[in-house]
């Protein structure tokens, strides 16, 4: 354990989104891409729509968080709806990435549907997401929805979207987290058994799980 806590630089919450349709979009962009280009699609958005502040220091963020300043996710699935997934790919976003490269629908195609389930299901800005999580009935239903846009994978997008809108308790096992996992332990590990060994290694490091994946990814990446 020790030699795990030294090889990460574990750190709180430094910065983050203010409007819930860049969490999105940032969910589902990320899965198999540089994030580079993750934040090029984020910030493009945010220059079409005028977001005010759209990434703060999270000791800021309230300035917007619970505003009028914040942008409600059904706003992504509006311009969905007038120009259409092809258009606001590539007019809007800039990115005609797909969700798989067999098969797969345009990235900006399951954005748009996450946030239409996510306006179905009431959650329009990043403090809903609290109520929701806390809702185990509403919540089923609404990931069940969420599961049956493309590119669900394992898990890991939904995962991924809760942590981006503030919540600490869940974690993104990516392959950077399944190949960190991996070294360390000398075997193969799946999915579900990373997040339940992200939450063990959060806990005896008494960090939150989200500090412990972040750590990974940095670590990871390359970043330091």
């Amino acid at each position: 354990m020790a030699a795990v806590s030294a090889e990460l630089t574990i750190e709180p919450r430094g910065v983050r989104w203010t409007h819930l349709p860049l969490c999105v979009l940032d969910a589902v962009f990320s899965i198999n891409a540089r994030y580079s280009g993750v934040l090029r699609v984020c910030r493009a958005y945010a220059d079409h729509d005028a977001l005010v502040d759209p990434m703060l220091p999270a000791a800021a963020a309230d300035t917007v968080l619970g505003t009028d300043r914040e942008h409600p996710v059904e706003a992504l699935a509006d311009l969905g709806r007038q120009l259409g997934a092809e258009r606001v790919a590539g007019e809007v976003l800039r990115n005609r990435g797909r969700t798989s490269p067999r098969g797969g629908i345009l990235k900006a195609a399951a954005a748009i549907r996450y946030s239409e389930v996510l306006t179905n299901a009431g959650v329009q800005r990043i403090g809903d997401v609290a109520e929701l999580l806390a809702d185990p009935d509403r919540l089923a239903e609404t990931e069940l929805q969420l599961a049956k846009v493309p590119g669900h994978g394992a898990g890991a997008r939904l995962s991924y979207l809760w942590m981006l809108a503030g919540d600490d308790n869940h974690v993104k096992p990516d392959r950077m987290v399944l190949r960190w996992l991996q070294r360390h332990l000398d075997r193969p590990v799946t999915v579900p058994e990373a997040r339940e060994l992200l939450a063990a290694l959060a806990d005896c490091l008494r960090r939150t799980a989200w500090e412990v994946d972040h750590a990974v990814w940095r670590r990871e990446s390359g970043r330091t």
